[in-house]
């Protein structure tokens, strides 16, 4: 049974009300009952229900109305969207092809010869580096070959004829690293200075600490390393947990993961 259906079973006519109120008015007429005669009371009685689904009756009359005028709007803002979407969807194919039109000059989007895409390989928000990686360090502006190592609470780097001087108050140093098989020259401000215990040196070494950017794929910080000479040992530079602590993890069974960094060219 629909909702139509049961308005009309539960709520009376307007023919039936109308039947009703002309049998009262003939009972009314035809007879002139005792005060306070059953039949008065009756017909009191009779009167007051046909007053009570008069009202039920005009109420059931507006809450249709008012029903039918909300569904007739929601039945508009649909229609209206539906038309919206469907003129979207239409121009959307001249969208796609003016986004994906070629450009003026086909060869710009062309990689150079020997040009290769590289990408940078993270697990979640760490980067993936492996037991060796090849660093961007500033200064001297170039790359050196890094060990990772796990073990080692801090990063260090080889350096030859350390020399310490003082400027504009300052505690700096002079130092010399290896670059592609010649000597460069480097100064830094000393940020402070560790002592670092091996077996063979049980008393223990002082090393000035000093600051470096590093880029490794998508990493570009600085990290603080100890000056030390390392030509004894088979890396010049060791990459510690000072780098490594949130923000990279490493798989010690592989080599060279991240790419190489490339600055541009200067003018």
């Amino acid at each position: 049974m629909t909702k139509k259906d049961q308005h009309r079973t539960r709520t009376p006519s307007a023919r039936g009300l109308l039947l009703l109120g002309l049998l009262l008015s003939c009972l009314s007429g035809c007879m002139t009952p005792r005060e306070g005669s059953p039949v008065i009371a009756r017909m009191d009685s009779l009167q007051n229900s046909l007053d009570r689904l008069q009202t039920q009756l005009a109420q059931t009359q507006a809450a249709a109305q008012a029903q039918e005028s909300e569904t007739s709007v929601n039945v508009a803002t649909l229609n209206a969207r539906i038309i919206q979407l469907q003129t979207e969807i239409e121009t959307l194919p001249q969208e796609v092809s003016a986004l994906c039109q070629a450009p003026a000059d086909p060869a710009s989007t062309q990689c150079e010869a020997g040009e290769t895409v590289q990408t940078v390989e993270v697990s979640g928000d760490k980067l993936v580096v492996g037991e060796l990686e090849r660093i961007w360090v500033d200064p001297p502006k170039a790359v050196l070959e890094a060990r990772v190592d796990t073990g080692a609470s801090s990063s260090s780097l080889h350096s030859e004829n350390l020399v310490e001087f003082e400027r504009d108050g300052d505690d700096w140093v002079r130092f010399e690293i290896r670059l592609d098989g010649k000597m460069v020259t480097l100064e830094r401000e000393i940020l402070r200075y560790v002592r670092v215990y091996q077996q063979a040196d049980p008393e223990g070494s002082r090393r000035p600490v000093v600051s470096l950017r590093v880029r490794l794929g998508n990493l570009n910080q600085e990290v603080e390393f100890t000056l030390a000479d390392r030509s004894h040992l088979d890396f010049e530079l060791i990459l510690g947990r000072n780098f490594l602590t949130d923000v990279a993890l490493v798989d010690v069974g592989k080599q060279f993961i991240q790419p190489v960094y490339n600055p541009p060219q200067e003018n």
